[in-house]
């Protein structure tokens, strides 16, 4: 026990998003309660710790030391509960049952569909859907556009015949309502308003994929060049991300941690600041290139969460303190779900995390066993293999969970395709800076299309083996099972004790006994 008291200790902001998350999720899973109740909860939590706090030194305080712990931990919980309860309220709107004539501004960049164009829409402090009609007049409309138009505003609500919960991942960002106007039943206005942060950098990627798209760039090689440098996925079709899915390659066409750190090392290469007195100038420029390349990729939620991260790390670094990268993604995790609880459903929050977590716990198992391949000049390949292992240890039952398969052929997929992708990055980051200084472009695009070639090929050959992907059916208990698994799996080989056995032996029966307690029920 004291050993993984001082685990915790080592990393304090997991202890505070276990009882965090655990508010957010009870909320989400459909147990309300009344903010009366969490405010009474929490202001008894906070008289006990004063009271706990008042009585340090005695006798008393040290016996019920461990009532400070479980007071504290009840505290974060309703905090959790509390953010996720007013989310939900924001998000809830009890829109009128007829037409209306409604005033808003576009907040996002129209988007076209099979049969209509989607205009995102902000009506007062409410963000909503509007489908219009695709012809001359909507092509027009821009972000920043004052409209006005007749409709009815509903609820997000499921498509008929689709076992996709649309309206949960509406209300997940953001969306408070969708309506659809005809053709003669809205028209632009007459103002225009400033866009802000975001709206600017969606613009900003659109302008780079048209950029693409004017130098020759086309089809398959447009649509991953598209997501693996700027995180736009609309001109993916659904046989390429069948393709890459079955290859076990899907993280490659979502921009995350893995694509910020090939940018950090880069420039980390690239920079010529090597004295140690300049370690803050060499920490703020890396940094401000995490941030804008952030900013070029419209601030994706996944990019955002992966600057975080690595924005505390480089911060810890020069502040000369080394925080373990688990303890940096905790507080990454913390920061952005106080700022939007929604992110823990969202599933590339939960795959990005999973996957930072699996090679931050596991690297340090497997590193030891990479020095004898150091010795064979096998260093690198034995690296990016450990970090594959430890990445898929993290994500596998996730993407079983969500997707309800698993890639076989995983590691000779990143074997083939990181070592492409850190190439292609490189190679978009010098045509950006070519294109910005309008200087030829010609060899340049050979050069980088011959890259994507080689990527999709790789993809192609390997989802066509035999037995690329297995069909794998997970529920919710089966994901609480594999992890529980997996950590007490974990903590045997680091505590080494059979008391860590007894413990792991019997969190797997109580999980065990929960799923048949709520089975019956």
């Amino acid at each position: 026990m004291q050993a993984v008291e001082s685990w915790l200790t080592k990393y304090p902001f997991v202890r505070f998003d276990i009882p965090f998350i655990a508010g957010i999720a009870a909320v989400n899973a459909g147990r309300e309660i009344h903010e009366g109740t969490l405010l009474a909860l929490s202001a008894g939590c906070v008289l006990s710790l004063c009271l706990l706090r008042f009585l340090r030194g005695s006798y008393t305080a040290y016996r019920f030391r461990w009532l400070f712990g479980a007071v504290l931990i009840l505290l974060i919980f309703c905090g959790g509960a509390w953010r996720m309860t007013c989310r939900v309220q924001e998000a809830s709107v009890k829109w009128t049952d007829g037409k209306e004539v409604w005033h808003g501004w576009v907040a996002g960049i129209p988007e076209e569909k099979k049969k209509s164009r989607l205009v995102p829409m902000e009506i007062g402090d409410r963000n909503v859907l509007l489908y219009v009609p695709k012809d001359s007049l909507s092509a027009q409309v821009a972000c920043g556009d004052e409209l006005w138009f007749y409709a009815r505003i509903r609820p997000p609500r499921n498509r008929e015949g689709s076992t996709f919960d649309y309206a949960a991942y509406l209300k997940r960002q953001g969306v408070s309502g969708t309506a659809y106007a005809g053709k003669d039943q809205w028209k632009r206005g007459d103002r225009h308003r400033t866009p802000g942060w975001k709206q600017w950098a969606l613009q900003r990627r659109d302008e780079l994929v048209d950029a693409y798209r004017s130098c020759g760039f086309t089809g398959d090689g447009l649509a991953v060049v598209s997501a693996l440098t700027l995180g736009d996925k609309r001109s993916l079709d659904p046989e390429l991300r069948d393709r890459y899915s079955r290859a076990g390659a899907s993280h490659i066409l979502a921009l995350s941690g893995l694509h910020l750190n090939i940018i950090m090392m880069v420039v980390s290469h690239l920079l010529l600041v090597r004295d140690k007195r300049y370690h803050w100038t060499r920490g703020l420029i890396l940094i401000a290139f995490l941030w804008g390349f952030a900013f070029l990729t419209g601030l994706s939620g996944s990019v955002v969460r992966s600057a975080v991260m690595f924005t505390v790390f480089i911060l810890g670094r020069c502040l000369r303190r080394r925080s373990p990268t688990l303890n940096s993604l905790a507080f990454a995790a913390c920061v952005m779900l106080l700022y939007e609880p929604y992110y823990l459903l969202d599933v590339g929050f939960q795959l990005s995390f999973a996957a930072v977590a699996g090679i931050a716990l596991f690297m340090p198992v497997f590193f030891p066993r990479m020095e004898e391949h150091r010795r064979l000049g096998l260093h690198s390949v034995g690296q990016l293999v450990g970090v594959s292992l430890a990445a898929q240890l993290g994500v596998a039952p996730l993407v079983a969970y969500h997707f309800g398969n698993f890639s076989v052929y995983f590691l000779l997929t990143n074997l083939l395709v990181i070592p492409l992708t850190m190439i292609i990055l490189c190679l978009s980051l010098l045509w950006w800076v070519l294109y910005g200084f309008s200087l030829p472009l010609q060899w340049m695009d050979s050069l980088l299309q011959g890259m994507l070639w080689a990527l999709n090929a790789a993809v192609s050959w390997v989802s066509r083996l035999s037995g690329a992907s297995v069909d794998v059916s997970f529920n919710g208990y089966d994901l609480a099972y594999y992890y529980v698994l997996l950590l007490g799996l974990l903590a045997c080989y680091h505590f080494r004790s059979w008391r860590t056995v007894y413990r792991l032996l019997g969190c797997l029966c109580a999980c065990l006994a929960a799923e048949l307690i709520f089975a019956r029920w």
